[in-house]
């Protein structure tokens, strides 16, 4: 899309006008491949003229609401946030590379939703090939299990999304075998047919999500009637009972209809009251030895292996480097994963007082040595598994690389790097020297 195109498209009042519907919320300006100063805040018709005559090709803005978005900073500690965010929008971002499908699951989203009393739901379609739903703050209770809901952020909506995605994948997953088949499936989206498969099952989560990368702080999304840099399409806000109709040429720039405003909805309080006790009752953890650990019929054995931080899986090494939530969640994780390479009592609590250290804010020392005394007084576990719902992913920390595709537990990751290393490093200098001549020519 040329330039001048686009400045035609953007200098436009209904556009501007609806760009300015961000009350509350950071804002942020891209312009080709990278984003402008942060944080940002639009308040006038002029705030936006000026980004636009400057170069910008998309607007951008957080499901967190702030009471003055203007005090965050990227160095802001996570209890100022907390006090900070007066309210956050739960906003599912429905992940998928053909739009199709994306519809057919953005439905199915909607219609649940609708069915856990919710009438309060917007739709927007992303600008690509996906959708954006919202619930707004307001229709939330004010506070679950004792903790006011603005401070359940990033937990609550992640819990909510891990609760729509175990609803919703049976469902889904009927429905793709039905509309689609294996065979068209693998050839849509370029993948061996083995590869939609998990435990010997179609898995309907390997070609569409809902993205979790969203649900992080200071995480932003595309503004409603904002330009998508990669189609040059319009994130446009779709009717919610009327998404198996929306079409693509109607988010070409030339055709916007700019009546629906994706934030303009009348929520009533405790609307959303039954999907968050339905949710926290039945897909948080209860606790963290049931927390997807590796099932089997006898007890976890422990292998004494030296520490390679080398062979650390991504989402161990991420941890390692200090964390703002999931702190807890991860002295169970690392407690864990070093007692299963052999590590003694005192040992891993050494190493994770230093690792506290890198915490931002730190946790009490006194809680992690209980937490850790506690783990030895019984049976060894395993780490939770890599979809353990409540972990890697829930916080953020989940980056998979071709080995984590192997495996199913970082535990795994670490004796599958480690025993390919043992294996190499005793082999004959000759045939080390082969292996290593025929790696590089295969590189």
């Amino acid at each position: 899309m040329k330039p001048s195109e686009i400045l035609k498209y953007y200098l436009n009042d209904e556009i501007i006008s609806k760009l300015l519907n961000c009350k509350d919320r950071e804002c942020a300006v891209r312009y080709g491949e990278s984003f402008g100063k942060r944080p940002s805040y639009f308040q006038y018709k002029g705030d936006i003229e000026n980004a636009i005559k400057t170069g910008a090709t998309s607007f951008h803005v957080s499901e967190e609401r702030w009471f003055n978005p203007l005090e965050l900073s990227k160095d802001t500690p996570k209890e100022k946030l907390n006090d900070l965010r007066k309210g956050w929008d739960l906003l599912i971002d429905i992940d998928c590379k053909e739009f199709e499908i994306s519809k057919l699951f953005c439905n199915l989203v909607v219609n649940k939703l609708e069915r856990e009393g919710l009438r309060s739901i917007s739709v927007k379609f992303s600008g690509g090939s996906g959708f954006h739903i919202l619930v707004p703050y307001e229709t939330f209770p004010g506070s679950v299990n004792g903790v006011e809901t603005n401070r359940l952020f990033p937990d609550a909506p992640m819990t909510i999304s891990i609760f729509l995605k175990n609803e919703l994948k049976n469902p889904l997953k009927s429905l793709l075998e039905k509309d689609y088949g294996i065979k068209k499936l693998a050839l849509m989206f370029h993948k061996d047919e083995e590869k939609l498969y998990s435990a010997g099952e179609f898995d309907p989560w390997s070609v569409i999500d809902i993205d979790t990368v969203l649900i992080s702080e200071r995480h932003m999304f595309r503004m409603q009637y904002s330009l998508n840099e990669k189609k040059w399409l319009v994130s446009v806000p779709v009717e919610k009972h009327s998404i198996e109709k929306f079409r693509l040429d109607s988010a070409t720039p030339g055709s916007i209809d700019t009546k629906l405003d994706f934030f303009n909805l009348s929520p009533s309080k405790n609307e959303a009251a039954g999907l968050f006790i339905r949710a926290y009752d039945k897909y948080e953890p209860k606790n963290e030895a049931d927390a997807g650990v590796i099932a089997t019929k006898k007890d976890f054995e422990i292998r004494k292996i030296p520490l390679n931080t080398d062979y650390l899986p991504p989402c161990i090494k991420a941890i390692s480097a200090g964390l703002q939530d999931g702190r807890k969640r991860s002295v169970f994780i690392l407690t864990n994963f070093y007692r299963a390479i052999g590590k003694t009592n005192e040992e891993i609590k050494q190493l994770l007082v230093e690792w506290n250290k890198k915490n931002k804010p730190p946790l009490k020392e006194n809680l992690i040595l209980q937490q850790i005394n506690y783990a030895f007084g019984g049976k060894a576990y395993p780490p939770p598994n890599c979809d353990a719902p409540g972990y890697y992913k829930y916080f953020n920390v989940c980056f998979p690389d071709e080995t984590c595709k192997l495996i199913k537990n970082p535990i795994s990751y670490y004796f599958k790097r480690a025993s390919v290393a043992s294996k190499f490093k005793h082999k004959p200098p000759l045939q080390k020297k082969k292996e290593a001549i025929f790696k590089r020519d295969a590189e």
